[in-house]
């Protein structure tokens, strides 16, 4: 079934209001599907064979070890191991998605994407307080947001991500909102990277991926600038004309919506695989070479700063431009 792509922005005030329930509705639907990591013959009548990278519909995972899927329409049982899960329900499936089949969209979303969404967190950003000369990092504006947004219910919030069986649904199989999924992004891409001495732009790099594998990139930028509650964070961070405290943000938001029609599948660790341990010893391993290609596009890509002037008027068609992915 082919699906109905729009590649034109909805503007409209009214394409706000249904875009939580949206998220949340979708989440709702369908089944979780995997990828087989390799081929498994059928033995049994009651057994799924399949070959590498095919596209398994999983049923039932009662058994850690052993689930029920359907492919090409058959049905059976098959080793939970020998799959690796590609989407969870509300997703569809696709390879171009997927950089472990189209291995190319990860130098769309790490460098093209990546480089455009820094430079709209970049505009109007302020210099830091402790180093007059330096700007603040985005990174630490989103860290600010997210433990803002969940503040109040901490606790309890805490108690319901320890508890996820996935990373959208706990073990009474409510949804995380958005604001539940920003603050626990954060929380695991600091858990991960930290441990590696990783720079804020490969935290802002892995957020990003883990926004659009989540189809929630546009209301994670919704909740940056228009949560009422955080105006004193943004203000601290910001000036009044930088895009994230003017009404161009609706704008932005409104193409990053255009990325929650796709399915990503995007390895959040990406950049921080293989790199030494604190205390370990060199890593002599040679950087792959898809690594290598996304690397040097970022680099070649260096960010000029955003934050020594305002627009001039009537420049927000000329300043911000659609990421060209």
């Amino acid at each position: 079934m082919g699906l109905n792509i729009s590649t034109k922005a909805d503007y409209s005030p009214d394409s706000h209001m249904h875009d939580i329930d949206n998220f949340l509705a979708g989440r709702r639907e369908g089944h979780k599907r995997a990828r087989a990591l390799l081929d498994f013959a059928r033995r049994d009548e009651d057994e799924l064979g399949f070959r590498k990278n095919d596209i398994i519909t999983v049923i039932c995972e009662k058994d850690e070890h052993c689930w029920v899927g359907e492919v090409n329409g058959l049905r059976g049982w098959f080793p939970a191991k020998f799959v690796e899960v590609v989407d969870e329900r509300g997703k569809n499936y696709t390879v171009y998605g997927d950089e472990a089949v189209s291995p190319e969209i990860t130098e769309y979303i790490r460098g093209r994407l990546a480089n455009s969404f820094r430079q709209i967190m970049d505009h109007g950003i302020m210099e830091s307080v402790l180093y007059p000369s330096t700007a603040y990092h985005p990174w630490l504006f989103i860290e600010d947001i997210a433990y803002d947004l969940v503040e109040k219910n901490f606790n309890l919030v805490c108690s319901r991500l320890t508890l996820c069986n996935t990373f959208k649904l706990d073990q009474d199989g409510k949804l995380l909102t958005p604001e539940e999924l920003l603050f626990r992004s954060v929380q695991l891409i600091n858990d991960s990277h930290n441990s590696t001495n990783a720079h804020p732009d490969i935290k802002l790099r892995s957020l990003l991926v883990l926004g659009v594998n989540e189809q929630c990139l546009h209301l994670w930028f919704e909740l940056f600038c228009s949560s009422e509650r955080q105006e004193a964070i943004r203000s601290k961070y910001y000036h009044p004309w930088a895009f994230i405290r003017t009404p161009a943000w609706r704008q932005i938001k409104c193409e990053l919506r255009l990325l929650s029609q796709f399915s990503f599948n995007l390895n959040v660790d990406f950049e921080i695989e293989g790199v030494e341990k604190k205390k370990n010893k060199t890593n002599t391993s040679m950087m792959p070479s898809t690594k290598k290609k996304v690397m040097s596009t970022v680099v070649a890509s260096e960010l000029k700063p955003n934050g020594e002037r305002p627009l001039k008027k009537g420049c927000y068609g000329y300043a911000y431009q659609t990421p060209p992915f």
